[in-house]
């Protein structure tokens, strides 16, 4: 299993656009990614005019066969020639679930999520879209087992009692090494902020947070909204 993250900085202003071409496109000549999404999210914090999304593929060559493929069908240059007038940088990396189970309950040992399997969050019309946190820590060369140590003994009980909705903990494989990246769904901003005032008062993750003190770099965390069209964000229901 290959979790691909790819990261689009568009123009400033860019974004309605970056929407409207998906529109314009349509989604049938690109079904061989989709059936591979797991979602497009703009940035609500950090960098501004950010488009993040991830795919879960089986395998390098499965990504490479899905998605080189779409180069080669005439339909879609104008597509690609319109989109990519609206950034100014594009990366993508390559990760896969955390080696300790609980830490991605969507997509470890026999849990294998796929839009196919329909959605996991159901959304409400009379609600703001829900917000996604990306939290990033880059480890020193070295300590990973020592992280995930720490992880089970210390962080596992500490986030179960905060009430979180855990989306999925990954690892780096490709692009920047030792990096460990774990999304969650909050279902508003006070939800986020009640989620991190748990944590805090539990003395489970100040003893986590102390024994990786060492073993970071550094770490970041942006939040994100999932994008505003239902094929592209297949983890969440249509609104009721």
């Amino acid at each position: 299993m290959l979790i691909e993250r790819r990261r689009y900085t568009l123009q400033p202003g860019g974004l309605p656009a970056f929407w409207q071409a998906q529109e314009v496109r349509g989604y049938d000549t690109v079904r061989p990614i989709l059936d591979r999404l797991i979602g497009y999210f703009s940035a609500l914090s950090g960098a501004g005019d950010e488009v993040v999304h991830l795919y879960r593929y089986d395998s390098f060559d499965d990504w490479k066969q899905r998605l080189h493929g779409l180069y080669s069908i005439a339909a879609l240059a104008p597509y690609f020639q319109s989109v990519r007038a609206l950034m100014t940088a594009q990366e993508n990396g390559f990760l896969v679930p955390a080696p300790v189970p609980a830490a991605s309950p969507h997509w470890s040992g026999t849990r294998d999520w796929l839009p196919s399997h329909g959605t996991l969050f159901e959304l409400r019309a009379d609600a703001a879209p829900p917000l996604v946190e990306e939290s990033t820590r880059v480890l020193r060369p070295g300590t990973v087992p020592a992280y995930w140590a720490a992880w089970q003994a210390h962080a596992q009980p500490a986030l179960e009692a905060s009430a979180g909705t855990r989306l999925g903990t990954f690892v780096s494989l490709v692009g920047q090494q030792h990096e460990v990246v774990t999304y969650r769904v909050h279902a508003h901003v006070d939800a986020w902020q009640a989620h991190h005032a748990r944590l805090a008062a539990h003395e489970g993750w100040q003893r986590f947070l102390a024994a990786i003190a060492p073993l970071c770099a550094s770490s970041r965390r942006q939040l994100l909204r999932p994008a505003p069209i239902p094929q592209l964000s297949p983890l969440f229901g249509a609104a009721r």
